[in-house]
């Protein structure tokens, strides 16, 4: 994983994922019910991206 990303931008980028869904009217669970675990999505997405673009 590259150096510029790291926990705490996974995490901020979940927390907004979460607020914007609650402006939307969005529960939490119902992100997940779908999606599963929105942190690692979010974590898989950087890794497969930074892999894409060092390969």
């Amino acid at each position: 994983m590259a150096a510029r990303w790291n926990v705490i931008s996974v995490s901020k980028l979940t927390q907004q994922v979460f607020a914007d869904a609650k402006s939307l009217r969005f529960s939490s669970t119902q992100i997940e019910e779908d999606s599963g675990s929105v942190y690692e999505a979010i974590l898989d997405a950087i890794v497969h991206h930074d892999a894409g673009v060092a390969g």
